[in-house]
């Protein structure tokens, strides 16, 4: 007899979907790591001896674990979901349907949302002093229907399990791609930040972005460039031996007016000068040597025998207007203030002014649209803690529209399952960082825990770098028990950082505990023997690391304020036994609990037990899956294909 299931049977029967899931995704991804290996897909392997295809494997070891783990997954799906009228089959028909709903929605929300930003930049880059009254209400109409998709968008998350974990899913993807790229990652703190600073660039305003180091606001300037106004940046490299001319331009001579024993003659001048310059400053990096050539060339030519000079070229600043482009200047609190001064007239300019290149007579240049200037800093705020920077004058800066680039957003007390949420933008980058291009996740089974954990801890280790203010349970505590406030002076857990020690513990195969790795290519790294003390005991004492058998050492910590000696022996323990999270359950790290199924499949089901499957209906079903195999890959084309348009 057949019957309605209860919404409580249904819920045993998406475990049971959550798992075939699952055990297909592990044998998806053998097949992909077999087709690496010997190169042979699985259509043309059908029909082939297994030892057939393994005497074409790189690495015959690695190709038959994952021969195997590909059959015995494949076989524990099937088993799972049974013949394919069953209710299993059923639900996972829904879950596709829900899936390929919600995001056709969402792209059509997300171009319908880029038109109108897209609107709103028109109006605004033809607004003059101030703004009219049909385009105040022009910009109120379109701001309105911002926020109307904004919350449509938070619906259709809500809408299903599958959207939420579909719509959650691609945008952790975008993340992994993007990191793997080396591009950066545009959460929504980084979003905002760029939207902030195109509006100002948009009303001719020139913006100065500052922060602490390892933010990303040089990473920041360049994506805004490139993906926002759609030009690549011209950059200046700021230091304390920036000039004039590597700003405007200089001259150049016309080496086919010049005789041969002129030309060896000036070379040898400025070479002489040059390593002169070189023995006196002997500590400087590369960059700063050829700047110094540059310089000494630049003085040379105007004394050079007259006639020879023929041409000027174009700065950076000027380029940058003449080709409608932005222009950032890196670091620019290093420049010398009498060259900065220089940019006073040039930051109050606007696209379509003509511009005087005052170092070379009666050459001007138009200022096209897509011109602006972006700047970068470090700034001290109050602490020596940039070398070689300096505070820079109130009217320079009063031209300027500035804003504060922060570390990414992350909470720093409490437990994942309690704070999981889209405020956790450092953590779901680290998620980002330690899956596979479809959300899978194999690592030691207390990975999630760990990087949530070092997720905390970085935060906390940013915001004493920048000095801000933080709790007197994160004060540095010295060894005859005084608490101390304390400032990192060189060491941050950036991203960078985090980079370089998931990197070496996923290259070596997890071969030992994450905290290994953390003590060997971070926290002993630091030159500074406080910060080093500082980051083991907040790494140890409050986020959990350096727990484990050997970690057993007592360092000492130093007394007012002194440590003269800390050195650690890291112990080589062995991870733990390695688990497999499913894309469902990343994202549930990342953004917690999915909604509850509001509908369920519309049958009727045998509730008595099922039997095993004979020959016949096991060949029938094999036939099935064949048919919704091809089924979903020409929807998830059909979806793919949806999600590009723009």
């Amino acid at each position: 007899m057949k019957e309605e299931l209860s919404p409580k049977q249904w819920q045993k029967i998406e475990e049971k979907v959550g798992e075939a899931e699952k055990a297909g995704r592990k044998s998806r991804r053998a097949s992909v790591e077999l087709y690496q290996e010997t190169g042979v897909v699985k259509t043309e392997r059908e029909g082939t001896e297994n030892e057939e295809v393994l005497e074409k494997a790189k690495r015959k070891r690695v190709a038959e674990k994952a021969l195997e783990q590909e059959e015995v997954f494949e076989r524990e799906a099937e088993k799972i979901l049974g013949v394919k009228d069953s209710p299993e089959w059923a639900l996972v028909g829904l879950r596709e349907k829900n899936l390929i709903s919600a995001l056709r929605q969402e792209n059509i929300i997300k171009n319908q949302e880029k038109g109108l930003l897209k609107e709103e930049t028109e109006v605004l880059k033809e607004v003059k002093e101030e703004p009219s009254g049909a385009e105040l209400e022009a910009l109120e109409e379109i701001r309105g229907e911002i926020k109307e998709l904004k919350v449509k968008k938070e619906k259709l998350l809500e809408s299903s399990p599958e959207a939420y974990f579909g719509l959650h899913l691609k945008e952790i993807k975008e993340y992994k791609k993007n990191l793997e790229k080396g591009r950066i990652v545009e959460t929504d703190y980084v979003k905002n930040q760029a939207e902030d600073i195109v509006t100002h660039l948009c009303a001719n305003k020139p913006v100065m972005l500052y922060g602490h180091l390892g933010s990303g606001k040089t990473e920041l300037a360049m994506h805004i460039a490139k993906n926002y106004i759609g030009k690549e940046a011209l950059v200046i490299s700021g230091s304390k031996h920036t000039s004039l001319a590597e700003l405007y331009g200089h001259q150049v001579l016309a080496i086919d007016k010049i005789n041969k024993e002129e030309m060896d003659g000036f070379a040898k001048q400025v070479e002489q000068k040059f390593n002169e310059w070189v023995k006196e400053n002997s500590k400087v990096d590369e960059g700063e040597k050829n700047r110094a050539h540059d310089r000494i060339l630049q003085t040379y030519l105007t004394q050079f025998k007259s006639g020879t000079i023929s041409d000027f070229f174009l700065g950076p600043i000027y380029s940058a207007m003449e080709e409608g482009r932005p222009v950032i200047i890196d670091e620019v609190n290093a420049i010398p203030h009498e060259v900065l001064i220089s940019l006073n007239h040039i930051l109050t300019r606007q696209v379509g002014e003509t511009m005087n290149v005052q170092q070379d007579s009666g050459r001007k240049v138009v200022i096209k649209e897509g011109f602006g200037v972006i700047m970068t800093g470090n700034l001290n705020q109050g602490q020596e803690k940039y070398i070689n920077r300096q505070d820079m004058d109130p009217a320079f800066l009063s031209r300027l529209y500035k804003l504060e680039y922060d570390y990414l957003p992350q909470k720093t007390e409490g437990s994942l399952e309690d704070e999981a949420g889209k405020e956790n933008e450092l953590f779901h980058l680290l998620l980002a960082r330690m899956m596979d291009k479809n959300g899978n996740i194999e690592a030691p089974k207390d990975a999630i825990k760990k990087l949530w954990n070092l997720a905390k801890a970085a935060r906390l280790s940013q915001d004493v770098f920048a000095g801000k203010e933080i709790q007197s349970a994160y004060y540095f505590q010295e060894a005859g028990g005084r608490a101390a406030k304390y400032l990192l002076k060189e060491s941050v857990l950036s991203i960078r950082a985090i980079d370089n020690i998931l990197t070496q513990w996923q290259k070596e195969g997890y071969k030992y505990e994450l905290d290994h790795y953390l003590w060997k290519e971070f926290v002993s790294q630091s030159t500074i023997v406080s910060d080093r003390a500082y980051l083991y005991q907040l790494l140890k004492d409050r986020f959990n690391f350096f727990q484990s058998k050997g970690w057993e050492q007592n360092p000492n910590y130093g007394t007012g304020g002194t440590i003269n000696v800390f050195d650690i022996k890291a112990p080589q323990n062995s991870s733990v036994e390695k688990q497999f999270f499913g894309p469902r359950e990343t994202v549930e790290f990342a953004f917690g609990k999915a909604p509850e199924r509001a509908k369920w499949p519309e049958i009727k089901a045998e509730i008595e037990e099922k039997k095993e499957l004979n020959l016949e209906e096991l060949a029938e079903f094999q036939e099935f899956k064949k048919s919704l195999e091809k089924n979903l890959e020409s929807l998830e084309e059909e979806v793919e294909s949806s999600c590009k348009i723009s």
